[in-house]
Formats: C-alpha cells, sequence, structure tokens
C-alpha cells in the first residue's frame, strides 16, 4: 500500500518559511497573471481549504503572515472600488466576505431597527 497521506483539515505546513513561500508565489502569479488577489484563491494555490487557512491564522507563528496576506486580498478589492471595470466585483467581494477575513463590515444597504412601545390612549375626566 502507497503512503497515506495527511488527514483532512491538517496543516499541511510544517514550518513558516514554505508556507510564506507559497503565500509569495501566489501573489506573484497574480501579478504575471493580471488576475485578482483573493483568499479562497490563494487557498486553492496553497492546496489547502479556506478553512484551514483560517487555522493557521490560530498558530502564533503563522498569525502575521496570514494576516498579511488577508489584508493584501482586502486591499486589492478595495482598491477596484474606485476602478469603474471592477467596482461591482469588489463591492459584492467586501460585502460579502471582508468581515470574515478581519476587516470591516461593508452593507450596501442601511439596516435601520425600530423598538417602538404601544401607544395607549386614556380618557381623562374632564
Amino acid at each position: 500500500m502507497g503512503k497515506a497521506g495527511r488527514p483532512f483539515g491538517t496543516l499541511k505546513y510544517d514550518n513558516l518559511e514554505d508556507l510564506q513561500n507559497g503565500i509569495d508565489n501566489y501573489f506573484a502569479e497574480q501579478d504575471e497573471k493580471g488576475k485578482p488577489y483573493t483568499v479562497s484563491g490563494l487557498a486553492l494555490s496553497l492546496n489547502i481549504t479556506q478553512q484551514t487557512l483560517c487555522n493557521y491564522a490560530y498558530k502564533d507563528d503563522y498569525f502575521e503572515a496570514i494576516n498579511r496576506a488577508r489584508q493584501k486580498c482586502l486591499s486589492y478589492a478595495e482598491d477596484r472600488l474606485f476602478d469603474k471595470d471592477g467596482v461591482n466585483g469588489a463591492k459584492f467581494y467586501l460585502t460579502n466576505n471582508a468581515e470574515r477575513m478581519g476587516g470591516l463590515r461593508y452593507a450596501d444597504r442601511q439596516e435601520v431597527s425600530v423598538d417602538a412601545a404601544p401607544i395607549t390612549f386614556k380618557d381623562f375626566p374632564d
């Protein structure tokens, strides 16, 4: 029998240097191809799931590298908000993903909550 692979959900990279090289390669390839930076694209390039990528952020040694990569993806999307060709995609991406990636919460509508008590009228004697 062949060698068993790593169990699903386990971390693939044993050291920060290998992970950082994978992150750097992803951004370099995206620049070369003229493609956007996304967290899902980064995870795919690293051959891990998005959840596993997030799990790396919980390890002290990896936190800064993962957080920097997430911020680079968010910054790319924010920059596209000012580009007429990318504004709709960037708006959708930020509205649906920014908060869970550690960024600000974006919304394209206001949420208003109205708490009102019922009004009761009393008859007052003249």
